[in-house]
């Protein structure tokens, strides 16, 4: 009976195959905002989040635009 040496598994992102959404979609470049908000005031943008099938990070990039847009 011979004797194999395993190796064993790594995992390496920069490697990975790539899904089809990550190949056809740019790299955006991010900032990070913050504000602070009453927690029943989040509760609520939260829960009308999840209805809409949507994150909060959604909501708050299209309040941003609809607020850009009305400053031209």
């Amino acid at each position: 009976m011979s004797t194999k040496t395993r190796t064993p598994m790594t995992f390496d992102l920069d490697r990975s195959p790539k899904t089809e959404i990550e190949v056809q979609q740019p790299i955006i470049e991010k900032k990070q905002v913050g504000a602070r908000i009453t927690a029943s005031k989040y509760r609520q943008l939260k829960s009308q989040a999840a209805l809409g099938g949507v994150s909060v990070q959604t909501l708050v990039e299209q309040a941003i635009d609809q607020f850009l847009a009305g400053k031209k």
